[in-house]
């Protein structure tokens, strides 16, 4: 038991270790020089009441002189599907100016408010929608990012708030910004590699040319040692701009980005007043009513703070969770919990199935036995039907290869996310590489599709049909949801409606590339061998009693999905937090180990309730092994209603409610399919190998 737990608390510690490791290698800081300008990115407006997001110059807000325009390195397949749209803003900052009282809008003001205008404002701030701002990256906050008694922050502020039954829009914005100042190392490291790979290029050239004008020995020397003295200039000319550097003012990075949002009415003719919100002495100012013809002036300050956090650590503050101590120690606990029965579960197993073996073998050489050594050797007696093709053996192979599928990229993505390739700053990137993931190994379900089929039945005849099955129900599936929640919401004006160009991408994705791919692995199969079973098959099938009720279908499925349910328990219940709150989720090492811990649970118990329903002689084990590890998916689809109804309270409205349930019900399915997989292919594993040690012909 010793040894067990030191085996749980090593990859604990390294997968710890690794769940704070959430920048994406590759990316470098940014530096800025004093009174280098910096500009402010939009992104969508979001709610945690709706769950429906919105452009943001889709609301009456000042666009920049030059025009909106999208920032081309943040638009991935994520980003659209989750309807996150990051644009260029009317806010530019200038590094370690003091700005105050500034006009955002280029004309002084946004202009009168028509009727529309009103009733959409009122609307969004019913709904508690927040404003989302990004700078260097770092989304805005209403939180003191150096107070760490926060026990958790949200991005975003409130667009505007209601009092006495008026409507007031936040149009005055104070930002903090936090910076660490640097000597400019990052920016002449760049500039020596950048310098670097320029001279390695122009080398490349004079070497090319010297071979094609085929000089003499000596004129090639003398271009060789003129290269030579050009690149130790140049790497002199390097150091010289790193000495340089450390000589030059000092740089600055964006380390936090605060805000201080309130309402004041404002004429664009008059004189802005330095006004900081949230004082008590500004009790006198008159806040901004939302009314229709009213002349919105939105106005801005800007403030800069030194800070001690460094760049590496900046995004620590924005990854606090409520309960976040707690989070780490239930964890813990619950690992350890689960482990140990786990380990249980496993020897009680493995001690039974040898006990029965000894008993069996005992019975066969030396003869008798009695009914006593006959109840002991139960499951040997469906010897001739244990391996009886099931019913729609198509369907069971096609949802088998499609949880194959799942696992095999839910395995991938959660590894790189575990060692920070996928991190909270890369925004949709998990489920970019998730999209990618599950299309390119659709090969793997056509595999495992077709080769199960062929088991079953014992021939790959029309494996093409399986094959076409597998690349045609799952995605279609889920395309279907897609379909009719993107229908349901279109005609909202949200940006969660996906546009059609990303729709009939996926679409393309599903046929030029899923689809191949999953004939490609059907192919694969049917040249292996199949696997050749250890005992023989009765022509005439056996008659299965009355089960007791320990063996009881129903008991078995309900029991099965309790235990795997409970190791993933506490973590579901954060990363839906996160999900659906609005908070960052990071600790994808944790994920990772529960999950695998999950996997392993189910697995010993589908083989545990198979081992009973064979003990009670009933050998309609198949179909029975792939429900009872999919039972987990019940429970976690009640969490999922009792979830919406204790943590989501404010989530009103029809289509809000219908859009949760979409989504729930696909991340419902998914463990459907994989944990049912999980379930039938350790069972699979369970029956052949003890009928092969029984050794019976």
């Amino acid at each position: 038991m010793g040894r067990a737990l030191l085996s749980a608390l090593l990859p604990l510690a390294l997968l710890a270790s690794l769940a704070r490791a959430y920048y994406v290698p590759g990316t470098y800081p940014a530096e800025f020089r004093i009174a280098e300008a910096l500009q402010v990115h939009v992104s969508t407006l979001t709610s945690f009441d709706t769950e429906m997001p919105f452009e943001y110059y889709s609301m009456p807000f000042c666009k920049p002189k030059e025009g909106v325009h999208r920032i081309a390195n943040t638009a991935n397949p994520g980003t659209i599907l989750e309807g996150i749209r990051i644009e260029n803003s009317v806010y530019n900052f200038t590094m370690k100016v003091k700005q105050t009282g500034v006009l955002a809008c280029p004309s002084g003001s946004y202009g009168k408010l028509s009727a529309k205008d009103v009733k959409t404002l009122k609307r969004l701030i019913d709904g508690h929608y927040r404003v989302n701002l990004i700078l260097d990256n770092l989304p805005v906050t209403v939180y003191d990012l150096l107070d760490e008694k926060n026990e958790f922050l949200r991005p975003g502020f409130e667009l505007g708030y209601k009092r006495d039954g008026k409507y007031y829009i936040n149009n005055h914005l104070v930002f903090n910004v936090l910076v660490y100042m640097t000597h400019g190392e990052y920016t002449a490291a760049r500039e020596t590699y950048a310098k670097s790979v320029a001279l390695d290029s122009l080398d490349a050239r004079r070497h090319a040319h010297r071979h094609l004008l085929a000089d003499s020995a000596a004129s090639s020397s003398g271009s060789a040692a003129s290269g030579s003295g050009s690149a130790a200039a140049g790497a002199g000319g390097a150091a010289a701009s790193g000495a340089a550097a450390t000589e030059d003012p000092p740089f600055y990075m964006v380390v936090g980005f605060e805000v201080s949002p309130c309402s004041i009415h404002r004429t664009s003719s008059h004189d802005i007043e330095d006004i900081v919100c949230g004082v008590d002495d500004n009790a006198h100012i008159t806040a901004q009513e939302i009314v229709e013809g009213a002349d919105i002036v939105y106005t801005y300050d800007v403030y800069w703070q030194d800070s001690k956090i460094k760049w590496a650590s900046r995004w620590d503050a924005y990854l606090r969770m409520p309960g976040g101590k707690v989070h780490w120690f239930s964890i813990v606990n619950s690992l350890l919990v689960v482990l140990v029965m786990a380990t249980i579960v496993g020897m009680i197993l493995v001690r039974t199935v040898r006990r029965d073996l000894q008993k069996y073998e005992s019975l066969v050489v030396e003869g008798g036995g009695g009914a006593d050594s006959r109840e002991e050797a139960g499951w040997k007696l469906v010897a001739g039907d244990v391996f009886r093709p099931p019913s729609s053996s198509a369907s069971l192979a096609v949802r088998v290869g499609t949880g194959v599928q799942i696992l095999a990229a839910s395995l991938v993505t959660l590894v790189l996310a575990a060692l920070g390739f996928l991190s909270p700053a890369a925004r949709g990137a998990l489920l970019t590489v998730g999209i990618l993931c599950f299309v390119c190994l659709a090969g793997l379900a056509g595999f495992a599709a077709v080769y199960v089929w062929g088991l079953m039945e014992r021939s790959f005849n029309n494996w093409q049909g399986v094959a076409a099955r597998v690349s045609l129900y799952y995605p279609g599936l889920n395309l279907l949801i897609f379909t009719v929640l993107n229908l349901a919401i279109v005609r909202t004006g949200t940006t969660g409606a996906v546009p059609l160009g990303m729709y009939f991408s996926l679409v393309l994705a599903w046929f030029l590339v899923s689809t191949p791919l999953t004939f490609l692995g059907g192919m694969l199969a049917i040249r292996m061998p199949l696997l050749d079973w250890p005992v023989k098959t009765n022509q005439i099938p056996r008659h299965v009693p009355p089960p007791p009720l320990a063996a009881n279908p129903t008991l078995l499925f309900l029991a099965a999905g309790v235990l795997p349910f409970g190791t993933m328990f506490i973590e579901l219940y954060f990363a839906m937090t996160s999900l659906w709150l609005g908070y960052f989720y990071y600790l994808f090492g944790f994920v990772l180990l529960i999950g695998a811990l999950t996997c392993i649970i189910n697995a010993e118990i589908s083989v545990l309730c198979t081992y009973v329903q064979l003990c009670a002689e009933d050998y309609h084990w198949w179909w029975r092994s792939f429900s009872r590890g999919a039972s987990v998916s019940l429970y976690i689809g009640l969490y999922a209603v009792g979830f919406m109804a204790s943590s989501l309270p404010t989530l009103s409205g029809a289509l809000p409610v219908f859009i949760y349930l979409c989504y729930m019900s696909l991340f419902v399915l998914a463990f459907y399919y994989a944990m049912g997989t999980l379930g039938f292919a350790a069972s699979l594993w369970f029956v052949y190998a003890i009928f092969k040690a029984v050794k019976a012909d």
